[in-house]
């Protein structure tokens, strides 16, 4: 049988509350009104045994909690002892905040913030956050814009030291989300057509979701969309001079990515079997890698799914549209050489490099995703293609795409200088 004790909570039998406890409890539901309380329903009394602290969970209008939240909370009411200085600012990523204040101001209705009730310091603003500081920011906003909704808090009361820091840490401590599950969410946002189209040429098996982090097998969306975005600027590119492939962003929506998007026709042949093709190449690569006996590096067995080998062979695939038969060249190079060797020839890749400019520190191509070792990777894709009598890659191969792209970058450059005089 449960107790009553004040009009609108609820204490059940096994708890016994200090009365510093219930008296801070009547201060709060007379400062404030809850949600249920103006609803004539009961709050319920909890008890975290970890801890030792009560609290309860109710709801309060956004208004309130903007007037009355303090964000900067500290142990001894002053500003020398912080609980958790790593939240005084806002570091997650600025997308992410971005879209949370979105949500704020568009009437999301958020659950879970942590405070406690407490009126030693800081009078004004009696609720002390522990947890979801970036929430109470993007709710502060969105008050300032908008009409006011509810959101859900939890309520603590006359906590010790000890307790507010663990309730602190605890709320302040998570898994952090991996920016390829992030992609994955956004793009399921977006639509499905680049899940559909990377099953569809065989990137990904029926019925299967993009990776949520780096992956043997199956890629994940900011490979996918790094294979559209570069197909599509070497579409568009000039035959002759530098050329750049690029990355797309993680964690957050590409622009690039998002612009090309628009125009994107997922039927298209061409786009089809420049799919099918990458996905062979994988396919042939990991195969090759995994089944022979000896040399079964595992990043050698992903290379085609590494970031600069997508980006610099979808350039390469767009590039080519305009020539059969370098197009056909290319698209043949897991047909290059027979098992047990892999196409893209891992080994002689890592042992390319330029010397006397390469530092010891340089693990060859494809290791790296800045513009130097995208635009190296393309060229070890356009000299396969179009200057080799022999279509496949080798060393020789490697370490003279290198010489060629350092000879075009220098040109690029004294032109660029050039033009200033």
């Amino acid at each position: 049988m449960e107790k009553e004790t004040m009009e609108s909570l609820i204490i059940p039998n096994n708890l016994d509350p200090k009365s510093t406890v219930t008296e801070k409890i009547n201060e709060f539901l007379k400062t404030f009104e809850p949600r249920e309380v103006s609803s004539h329903a009961k709050l319920v009394l909890c008890f975290d045994e970890k801890s030792g602290a009560y609290y309860f969970i109710c709801h309060l209008d956004a208004k309130s909690l903007a007037e009355s939240c303090d964000l900067e909370a500290t142990l001894d009411g002053g500003n020398d002892d912080e609980i958790y200085k790593l939240n005084r600012d806002i570091y997650e990523d600025q997308s992410a905040f971005k879209a949370m204040e979105d949500d704020a101001l568009s009437g999301r209705s958020f659950e879970d913030l942590v405070v406690e009730y407490d009126t030693s310091y800081r009078k004004d603003k009696p609720l002390k956050v522990y947890g979801g500081q970036h929430r109470m920011k993007a709710i502060a906003k969105a008050v300032k814009q908008k009409a006011s909704v509810s959101h859900g808090i939890r309520v603590y009361f006359d906590l010790s030291r000890e307790q507010k820091v663990e309730i602190a840490t605890v709320n302040n401590t998570s898994i952090a989300v991996p920016n390829d599950l992030l992609d994955r969410m956004r793009e399921q946002l977006i639509g499905s057509e680049l899940r559909d189209w990377c099953q569809a040429v065989g990137l990904l098996p029926r019925d299967r979701d993009f990776a949520d982090k780096k992956s043997p097998d199956i890629p994940t969306v900011r490979v996918a969309r790094t294979l559209l975005v570069n197909y599509f600027l070497g579409l568009k590119a000039r035959e002759e001079g530098l050329h750049q492939p690029v990355i797309c962003k993680s964690g957050g929506m590409d622009e690039n990515y998002l612009e090309i998007r628009k125009s994107i026709d997922w039927s298209d042949g061409n786009l089809s079997i420049m799919g099918k093709e990458f996905a062979r190449l994988h396919k042939t690569q990991r195969e090759r890698v995994t089944e022979r006996k000896e040399d079964k590096n595992a990043e050698s067995a992903r290379k085609a799914l590494s970031m600069s080998v997508v980006a610099s062979w979808a350039f390469a695939a767009g590039l080519f549209q305009r020539n059969a038969e370098y197009l056909k060249h290319h698209y043949a190079l897991p047909d290059s050489v027979s098992e047990p060797s892999d196409p893209l020839n891992a080994k002689a890749l890592s042992e390319a490099r330029l010397k006397g400019i390469d530092p010891d520190t340089y693990r060859g191509l494809g290791t790296r995703n800045d513009s130097k070792e995208l635009g190296r990777m393309l060229e070890v894709f356009l000299v396969l293609a179009t200057k080799a009598t022999k279509k496949k890659i080798t060393k020789e191969l490697a370490n003279a795409a290198i010489k060629s792209y350092e000879a075009k970058r220098a040109t690029y450059d004294a032109d660029k200088d050039l033009r200033k005089i």
